[in-house]
């Protein structure tokens, strides 16, 4: 069995740093890594808060904290694959808005109809990540060298 081992500048590299470009590959496996292990985290933070302090709101308030810190490592492999496809950091950092404001967005339009205006709004907010999302995974990025690095694939 590989020895694992946690090596925080590798960590740092590949989920908290906006420099260079990212291929597809190695978005779409860091992009799911990011979500299932931010995912089990939270649940299990939530758990544990949930369970010794019996308290709903600290529990939410601790999910909210862990979805924050996923967004913004996402955000960091969006900056780069952006770069990859030749793209400035502009559409990162409305993702970016979008993503830290979707858990309290979400919140703030519990329990309302699922056809008023805010709800749509959300929803079309939610839709547009999720797109951006899905066309960074599938679009080639630019071949060569460009303003933000080699090509990744030319390695």
């Amino acid at each position: 069995m590989k020895d694992v081992h946690f090596n925080k500048e590798e960590l740092r590299e590949k989920f908290f740093s906006c420099q260079g470009r990212l291929n597809r590959r190695p978005f779409i496996m860091r992009m799911f890594g990011a979500i299932i292990a931010f995912t089990v985290v939270a649940l299990v933070l939530y758990s544990v808060c949930f369970g010794l302090l019996g308290s709903k709101t600290a529990a939410d308030g601790v999910a909210m904290v862990i979805s924050v810190i996923e967004v913004v490592s996402i955000y960091t492999l969006v900056v780069r694959r952006l770069h990859d496809l030749g793209y400035g950091n502009a559409l990162a950092v409305v993702y970016l808005v979008i993503g830290i404001l979707q858990p309290f967005l979400f919140k703030s339009v519990e329990g309302m109809p699922e056809d008023s205006m805010e709800v749509e709004v959300v929803q079309a907010l939610n839709m547009f990540v999720m797109l951006l999302v899905v066309c960074l995974m599938l679009i080639r990025g630019k071949r060569g060298e460009n303003q933000y690095g080699e090509d990744p694939l030319a390695r």
